[in-house]
């Protein structure tokens, strides 16, 4: 059953991500090669820590070792900094808050502006596809019991949800049991007890 559960999870993961086959950051690995955090970003982290993680204050004493950085393409013009903690204290066991911010294009790269936050992302992913010029955005994450999956599109301004899905494993049925909210039309559209069975 175990092996049935772990199977139905990997495949649900595996198929989500093949539309989503852009660059990605996890929560529980290290960004390979990170960037260096702007000063204006650092004041902005510096400003989180002060007003919702008061606890974590003694790990974010040096914001440059408290975090880290990944720089990726949003488009053959823009560049965006996404960031993370490297300190668990600001995580939940299986994901982490996340910060994207559009860099200026050069000779300034060291002006940021946030477009995109997620309090708590286990996996964040950018899209193949793209919404006035900008790749999707995906946050998801999960145990084996249960999981979610958010998509964001970019309006011309800032990313805006267009997709959340939550689902928890039920035996009984043998499924993904998932309740879903979609954007069509300009109105959410909820469908509940969906059974994802793969």
């Amino acid at each position: 059953m175990r092996l049935l559960l772990f199977a139905s999870i990997t495949m649900l993961l595996t198929l989500s991500s093949l539309t989503f086959a852009g660059d990605y950051v996890s929560a529980d690995q290290a960004i390979k090669q990170p960037a260096v955090i702007p000063a204006p970003v650092q004041a902005y982290l510096a400003k989180e820590i002060a007003s919702g993680f008061a606890e974590c204050k003694a790990q974010a004493a040096d914001i440059r070792l408290a975090f880290e950085a990944k720089i990726v393409d949003l488009n053959s013009s823009v560049q965006a900094l996404v960031v993370k903690p490297r300190s668990r204290c600001f995580c939940s066991s299986d994901a982490c808050p996340m910060w994207v911010f559009a860099a200026a294009p050069a000779p300034d790269p060291k002006v940021a502006k946030l477009i995109f936050e997620s309090p708590m992302a286990g996996l964040l992913s950018f899209s193949d596809r793209k919404t006035r010029g900008y790749p999707d955005i995906k946050v998801s994450g999960g145990l084996l019991s249960h999981g979610y999956e958010v998509r964001y599109v970019w309006d011309g301004a800032e990313y805006q949800e267009i997709y959340n899905q939550v689902w928890v494993w039920n035996a009984e049925r043998e499924c993904n049991e998932a309740e879903i909210e979609e954007l069509k039309d300009g109105k959410w559209i909820k469908t509940s007890n969906e059974c994802l069975k793969i």
